[in-house]
């Protein structure tokens, strides 16, 4: 086979039963200890050999579901090639005009977390555990085009014995891995599988094809979120003291800078920001934005205005508060970040001794002496910017939270969406964090609802908070035209929170 082709397993001309039948002899050989012939590939044989090393069993159920259907629809609605679905089911009736297949995608562990396709075949691919939360990843499944695709980083099509587990034998599949455009970091892999009658060597073509499709779309993406984030931050860098030297990505890409050679530049950051070492003596500090959006840049040597400097809390999302000061960040424990919450979102100025915070912490059984050491292991954290004996955080402070508030207030609620990564400390039982939870929740959804067109709908839908809300589906799909491309997907998201 020509090299360019060695990616392929059938050209046009061969008889899919004859291979089928000539594989399945060469797979029993090599099972038994044998050569198995010249017609194995490279790429299909030392597959083999890491499957073999990886304890895989070819007679056994199949691959194992790592995760719960209800999981892996989850993490689909949140991943980077969720997006992508228009342009699957794209492919997927280009194809149907010949011959039922099915399009699939998985993550970049091998997890499969959405498909699509006739109910006959989706049927048929359950009987392999062909479903969401199986794991395909080529060292729990053994050769197959999604995990292999995922182990040699290259797209690949798979046939009949080629297939290490022989239940899978009657299945053909061509899968291509999808890069993210911005980090090239695998994003996934997608995958078009069906009956050995649906083999062909356009069908790798046709994958391939599909993913260069995503890869651009995502780069158009990306494009977009750089400019907003040029946009809303921009005039924070420049040159001069309180200006920053550059804005990076969330992944660490220079988009905008005032210093030579800076411009594209991709830089390590520490989980949740901090000091970079750029060699010659160079050193800056990457600050996180709110909503996690990316990273001001700021030269150690500038210094960041002090003792005035601004305490910066991500309350949104997660249960453990994220806490930016003087070039630091960190993340709290929980019961920390619980304390932080109850201070930054009270009365202006309030000032709450160890007895109050207790009660309203803990309730009746709250003690005031337990609260005291948590305070005064928070102020290890904040140094002076939480005052001694009777708490109160001082200085200027700004929390993610008021931030969405602030944009929901003045009617800018595709900002506040944008800036929304999830509920107020989501799994926290303090009744004064789960009613201002409640009540972001409340008014972000409410004006979503009253808003005109379907762009703020669908950006509630895709928060934690919205992502069940079936009511804002239905509506949704209600605003969006016949031809949109959005439809599908909400007619898909639709279906799932319809049957959940």
């Amino acid at each position: 086979m020509a090299e360019r082709d060695r990616w392929v397993a059938i050209d046009a001309s061969t008889d899919p039963r004859r291979l089928a039948r000539t594989l399945a002899r060469a797979h029993s050989d090599v099972l038994s200890g044998g050569a198995g012939g010249e017609v194995l590939r490279d790429a299909i044989s030392s597959s083999w050999d890491r499957s073999a090393d990886a304890g895989v069993d070819p007679d056994g159920s199949g691959p194992p579901q790592a995760i719960s259907g209800e999981e892996a629809s989850s993490r689909w609605a949140s991943h980077p090639l969720s997006m992508a679905e228009p342009i699957l089911r794209e492919l997927l009736a280009d194809v149907r005009s010949d011959d039922d297949q099915v399009v699939l995608v998985c993550d970049a562990d091998g997890k499969l977390l959405w498909i699509d396709g006739e109910p006959a075949l989706l049927d048929a691919a359950q009987g392999v555990n062909l479903q969401p939360g199986a794991d395909w990843g080529e060292a729990e499944a053994g050769t197959n085009a999604m995990g292999t695709a995922l182990e040699v980083g290259h797209s690949i099509q798979v046939f009949s014995a080629e297939h290490f587990s022989r239940g899978v034998h009657e299945w053909t599949c061509s899968a291509a891995p999808v890069h993210d455009p911005d980090s090239g970091d695998v994003l996934g892999v997608i995958d078009l599988s069906g009956e050995l009658k649906t083999a062909h060597p356009h069908s790798l073509a046709l994958i391939e094809a599909a993913a260069r499709v995503i890869e651009a779309k995502l780069g158009q993406l990306g494009a977009r979120r750089d400019a907003v984030l040029l946009e809303r931050f921009g005039d924070r860098i420049g040159p001069g003291l309180g200006k920053a030297s550059a804005l990076l990505t969330a992944s660490g890409r220079v988009v905008g800078s005032t210093a030579p050679g800076w411009s594209g530049l991709r830089l390590e950051v520490p989980e949740g920001g901090g000091m970079i070492e750029m060699g010659e003596g160079i050193a800056v500090i990457a600050e996180p934005l709110p909503a996690a959006d990316g990273y001001l840049l700021w030269r150690a040597r500038d210094g960041r205005p002090s003792p005035d400097r601004t305490l910066r809390l991500s309350l949104l999302g997660d249960d453990r508060a994220g806490v930016s000061l003087d070039g630091r960040a960190e993340r709290l424990s929980p019961r920390h970040s619980e304390i932080v919450a109850l201070l930054a979102l009270g009365s202006s100025g309030h000032v709450a001794d160890a007895r109050e915070l207790a009660a309203r912490l803990y309730g009746d059984e709250g003690k005031a002496g337990s609260v005291r050491v948590e305070l005064s292991r928070l102020r290890g954290k904040l140094g002076n910017r939480l005052t001694s004996g009777s708490a109160a955080l001082v200085g200027e402070v700004r929390s993610d939270y008021r931030e969405v508030e602030r944009l929901a207030g003045v009617g800018r609620l595709g900002e506040a969406l944008d800036a929304y990564p999830g509920p107020l400390l989501p799994a926290s039982r303090v009744p004064e964090i789960a009613e201002r939870r409640e009540a972001l929740d409340n008014r972000l959804r409410e004006a979503a609802l009253a808003s005109h067109g379907a762009s703020a709908l669908g950006k509630w839908l895709d928060t934690p908070s919205g992502s069940d809300d079936i009511a804002a589906c239905r509506e949704l799909v209600k605003r969006l035209d016949e031809g949109d491309p959005a439809r599908p997907k909400a007619l898909s998201r639709l279906r799932r929170i319809a049957n959940a």
